[in-house]
């Protein structure tokens, strides 16, 4: 089982930023179309802070992100909301997410 898996997108990234926040990229996989970024990992654990607040620093004014940051040795999921100098965290158990899906939608 892998350590963790982490997942992201960030919206309104120009071409511009994208040359900036490229070479501190520290994903494996990256899809980038001129205006969204979307990064994914799956294995060990991987630092993602420097990036985030890059992206944090750069982002235009109608700029955002999500990162969703699932540690499946502690069973915890991190989400991260990226806007305009602004990084908000929320940490969730990964019980009360599958639980709160399940109260929500069923199984």
């Amino acid at each position: 089982m892998e350590d963790v898996r982490v997942y992201g997108d960030f919206h309104r990234i120009t071409p511009k930023i994208y040359e900036q926040i490229k070479d501190a990229n520290p994903f494996d996989q990256v899809e980038y179309d001129g205006d969204v970024l979307r990064v994914d990992h799956e294995g060990h654990y991987l630092m993602i802070d420097d990036f985030i607040e890059a992206i944090r620093d750069l982002l235009p004014e109608n700029g955002y992100g999500h990162v969703e940051y699932i540690d499946q040795l502690d069973w915890v999921v991190t989400r991260y909301t990226i806007k305009p100098g602004k990084i908000e965290e929320k940490i969730v158990l990964i019980d009360n997410v599958v639980d709160a899906h399940q109260r929500n939608y069923g199984l």
